[in-house]
């Protein structure tokens, strides 16, 4: 990120001032040692250590107070101090602790701030998921609030807008931006329209809109010429510029015009406070040697690209260490190094895996797929699909009209502000909103209701389903051993008695050896004849019954509609199934329940789940049946959801086989559904 990390901690700063002012009448003398701790603490600033000893000492006296709207703002203004000296973890903590007594309260304001404190503290982190989810969280309270200013909820679409820059998603970025731009152009305050400038520039200049994107940056230099309204110091506004030129810097490079690009970076490093920043000094001097190199002249280099890299490791400057060994990776690649051109390039690969950054993995696998000869193959299957898939993923969510709405939203706001001078217009204006509100409400309403009739309508054809499936079955298994009776009756009755019939006379004839008997005996050898034939028909009936009722195996019917699940989200599905369940001795109500217990998940999976990859694994335990559906989706809190009809069918279902039912989720950690039965 070009200035974010700067730009995020003034930000921290301007709304710990805003907290302040809110609640600093109901200050109580009993908790003014605590904030003295505090005061401290943030003038230990320089001294990381020393401002940690204040600040934990602080938070555990904080701890001993009672829940009140003072408690929770000593508690957001921790979260301000940790954060600004990149103690994350424990700002975080501190956050989350902002939010669990607001809600205890339910004081909306402080929980929307520590949900928003949580998002900056995992941006910190470099969690940019994570980060995500909070600030969107926030965001959703805050417009719901009516006293929400448009200042507060512009800098949180803002922080969004920050990380859709960071994972390669220009184009929402710029339309968050532009988002973020219109809400804080309310209060005009110099910071927040730089800070929405300067980032619409940065994403126009990653869709490669290098005029846009110099026009946006040059609106934010102008506005740094207000900065000192916000009592901002010169060597300030100096960073500000140093870091400004840099980024039009980058675009005069990919511009191709390399002059300006050097002039304007020399520019910036002739500034004596970015030495200050070591964390900017580092990208300008890489930035420099890049253009230097890109123009033809190697003077100073690769010592330059050194220089900038070392700073930036001893910082833990993650982004920035890519973009080093990139650049080094292109430099040993035009000096016909190959061997250390590739060896930095795979550096610069392998750690943009790990933060995700998107741009930098497309970058260095197509040098390295049009370098690296023994690897060649498989840098560019990799490069082709991770392409295709950033692309599959902007082509749905790209609004390339974020900037003409800002504009035409611009005009239209002047427009407005003359219509304003007329009531009547203004009054009839508001009468035809309303209308047009009710009418959505109603329409909304009504969808809602005709949606909630279908889904009990469906409920209760399964249910009937279901039962009719169950009496069919009952009566099968009554017809099958009302067969099984007769037969045996047959058998026993008939066959049976006339075999022990003829066994007996053929007993006593071999006794006599007369001729007159030699005719009885092949008459009786006819009767066996006679009675092996009956034998034979009875088998041939019971073995046309067994073809009439053989059925596809119960394993093979729970993986067809396994594997064959479809959705939006192209999941892969896998099922996993123990061959030696002993299927045919389990009852066709306990299969019935077991297949749609498992179909019934993977309705889930499809619906929510946002997943890459779902399991379905039927294994034995023991004398028990497991039944696990894993999937590595977007997760859901269990205990928000649990009211829901699909998770009640399952331990419906689950407690009719007498099994038991554990489900584990997280948010952004995916889903584990088991059920464990007895055989």
């Amino acid at each position: 990120m070009k200035t974010s990390q700067l730009l995020l901690l003034f930000a921290g700063f301007f709304f710990l001032m805003i907290s302040c002012e809110k609640t600093s009448k109901t200050k109580t003398s009993s908790k003014s040692e605590i904030e003295k701790l505090l005061e401290k603490g943030e003038a230990a600033y320089a001294d990381p250590v020393l401002s940690e000893k204040y600040l934990d000492s602080a938070y555990l006296q904080i701890s001993d107070n009672k829940n009140d709207s003072l408690t929770r703002y000593l508690y957001r203004r921790a979260t301000v101090d940790y954060y600004n000296i990149n103690l994350y973890d424990k700002s975080l903590k501190a956050s989350k602790r902002v939010y669990k007594l607001a809600s205890k309260e339910r004081d909306s304001l402080s929980m929307a701030k520590g949900l928003q404190f949580s998002g900056v503290s995992f941006y910190g982190k470099e969690n940019n998921d994570s980060a995500f989810y909070y600030y969107r969280q926030a965001e959703k309270l805050y417009s719901r609030l009516k006293d929400t200013d448009s200042k507060t909820l512009g800098e949180v679409v803002l922080y969004k807008a920050y990380i859709y820059y960071n994972i390669g998603e220009y184009v929402l970025c710029e339309t968050e931006a532009v988002r973020a731009l219109r809400l804080l152009l309310n209060e005009n305050r110099p910071t927040d329209i730089y800070n929405c400038y300067n980032l619409i520039a940065s994403g126009l200049d990653g869709q490669n809109n290098n005029t846009e994107a110099i026009h946006y940056f040059q609106l934010a230099l102008d506005k740094l010429n207000d900065y000192k309204q916000e009592g901002y110091t010169d060597s300030q506004i100096v960073l500000y510029k140093a870091s400004c030129y840099n980024n039009m810097g980058g675009v005069y490079v990919k511009m191709g015009q390399h002059k300006r690009a050097l002039a304007i970076y020399e520019q910036a490093l002739a500034f004596k406070e970015v030495k200050t920043v070591p964390y900017l000094y580092a990208k300008l001097l890489n930035n420099l040697a890049y253009a230097k190199f890109k123009s033809g002249d190697n003077s100073n280099l690769p010592d330059l690209f050194y220089q900038s890299l070392k700073i930036r490791d001893s910082l833990g400057n993650k982004p920035g260490i890519i973009a080093s060994n990139v650049a080094l990776g292109e430099y040993y690649l035009s000096t016909k190094d190959t061997i250390k051109s590739i060896r930095y390039l795979k550096t610069a690969y392998s750690q943009a895996k790990v933060i995700k950054s998107h741009f930098d993995i497309l970058n260095s696998l197509k040098i390295l797929s049009e370098i690296d000869k023994k690897n060649n193959s498989f840098f560019k299957d990799r490069y082709i699909k991770v392409n295709d898939s950033l692309q599959e993923i902007a082509k749905s969510t790209r609004n390339k009209f974020a900037r003409i709405e800002y504009e035409t939203d611009k005009l239209q706001g002047e427009k407005e502000a003359l219509v304003k001078k007329n009531s009547f217009i203004i009054g009839i204006s508001l009468i035809v909103l309303l209308f047009i509100a009710a009418i959505f409400v109603i329409y909304y309403l009504n969808s809602r209701n005709k949606e909630l009739l279908l889904v009990q309508e469906q409920q209760k054809a399964n249910e009937e389903i279901y039962q009719l499936m169950f009496e069919q079955q009952g009566k099968i298994e009554e017809a099958k051993t009302e067969e099984k009776s007769r037969i045996a009756m047959e058998l026993h009755d008939g066959i049976l008695n006339n075999i022990y019939a003829v066994r007996l006379n053929l007993e006593f004839i071999n006794k006599k050896v007369e001729e007159e008997y030699v005719l009885k005996r092949k008459e009786y050898i006819k009767e066996l004849q006679n009675i092996e034939a009956e034998i034979r028909g009875v088998s041939h009936d019971l073995s046309r019954n067994a073809l009439f009722n053989k059925e596809q195996s119960f394993e093979n019917m729970l993986e067809f509609m396994i594997t064959s699940q479809k959705n939006s989200f192209d999941t892969e599905f896998n099922a996993d199934i123990d061959s030696s369940i002993d299927w045919e001795n389990m009852s066709n109500i306990c299969k019935v329940n077991i297949y749609r217990i498992i179909q019934e998940a993977l309705q889930n999976i499809n619906k929510y789940s946002n997943a890459k990859e779902a399991e379905v694994e039927v294994t034995l335990r023991k004398e028990k049946l497991l039944i696990t559906i894993t999937d590595d989706g977007v997760g859901f809190d269990p205990e928000k959801a649990k009211g829901g009809i699909g998770l009640k069918n399952l331990k419906k279902r689950t407690d009719s086989l007498n099994g038991k039912l554990k489900i584990s989720s997280e948010l952004g950690k995916g889903t584990v559904v088991e059920v464990l039965m007895p055989l």
